[in-house]
């Protein structure tokens, strides 16, 4: 079978499909692993869709990755540097868009990063990250009406993906991932004088029941 590392040095249509197969079964073997479905992803919805030659792909991949780990350490204009330069190159990269949502998002511009994720999906549908953190800054902006048209064009293309399942059963129950709860946490009350109905909210966020703490919130306000 073939490898990760002859796929980058020979990349032609009988290769990349027997390869494309490949990392089918293994990301059905191992879904949780982030390298096989980045590199799924970038598979179905740029190279067999594009035109881009093989060398341009991994190119593109190499930036994105320095992009991206960049603003991982914290280097966000330099991250952002490397993100336009890979835009110039090729406007329709998918990761590019969602590296500059991740940075949005953790600056705590949720409808900003939202654009950016859209971006991103809207240029690779197979691309499972960009509907998730569409989720997440969906559930932090406390309107995620426009996530199921999304969610399920994806299903359409990956519709046994665990990932986007999972969202699917967050989405009809109102309920959240664990990664969100630090966004979206209630401010604490004070000791003295604390507000039942708040603590009420704050335990509607802590048990998952977003739309009955966002309905409480609306009252109070």
């Amino acid at each position: 079978m073939m490898t990760f590392a002859e796929y980058n040095a020979r990349l032609c249509d009988k290769d990349l499909q027997e390869y494309f197969q490949y990392l089918l079964l293994e990301r059905a073997e191992k879904p949780e692993d982030e390298t096989i479905k980045e590199t799924i992803a970038e598979l179905q919805g740029m190279v067999l869709q594009g035109s881009l030659s093989g060398k341009a792909v991994i190119d593109l991949r190499e930036q994105s990755k320095v992009a991206a780990d960049l603003a991982e350490q914290g280097e966000i204009e330099e991250s952002i540097a490397k993100v336009q330069q890979i835009l110039e190159i090729y406007p329709e990269h998918y990761s590019a868009f969602y590296t500059l949502g991740v940075i949005s998002f953790e600056q705590g511009n949720f409808a900003e990063a939202l654009d950016c994720f859209k971006h991103a999906f809207e240029n690779n549908s197979f691309f499972v990250d960009a509907i998730l953190r569409i989720f997440d800054c969906s559930v932090c902006l406390g309107d995620t009406s426009g996530v199921n048209e999304l969610l399920s064009k994806a299903l359409t293309f990956l519709p046994n993906d665990p990932e986007l399942l999972e969202t699917k059963q967050h989405l009809e129950s109102g309920t959240y991932p664990e990664r969100l709860a630090k966004y979206i946490e209630v401010p604490a009350a004070k000791e003295d004088g604390v507000n039942p109905e708040l603590l009420k909210v704050k335990e509607m966020l802590e048990s998952g029941n977003l739309d009955e703490a966002l309905e409480k919130l609306k009252e109070l306000v």
